[in-house]
């Protein structure tokens, strides 16, 4: 294999990657939701035993992974081209 076609490769397999990642994890929406909701305070014990301002704490740790993942596959993808694009330079 000639090594602008192993930077192809490499470029292809990262951007499949990053798709898969970016599937899963897709960027942040914006809430578009309707209607009002009941505010509970932190104290408040939710029908899993958990208090709300441990849910609150659950839920802020899941949105900062998501969006670091959802970045990372994003990254996997522009890098990809990249690679690819230097195969094409290098041939």
């Amino acid at each position: 294999m000639t090594c602008p076609q192993v930077l192809n490769s490499i470029g292809l397999v990262m951007g499949m990657v990053g798709v898969i990642i970016i599937f899963k994890f897709g960027p942040p929406q914006p809430n578009l939701e309707t209607g009002v909701s009941i505010v509970l305070s932190p104290n408040n014990i939710l029908s899993d035993g958990r208090k709300v301002s441990q849910y609150d704490l659950d839920a802020e740790e899941a949105k900062k992974m998501h969006s670091c993942m959802s970045k990372c596959g994003l990254s996997m993808i522009f890098i990809g081209f990249a690679f690819q694009l230097g195969a094409t330079w290098w041939s």
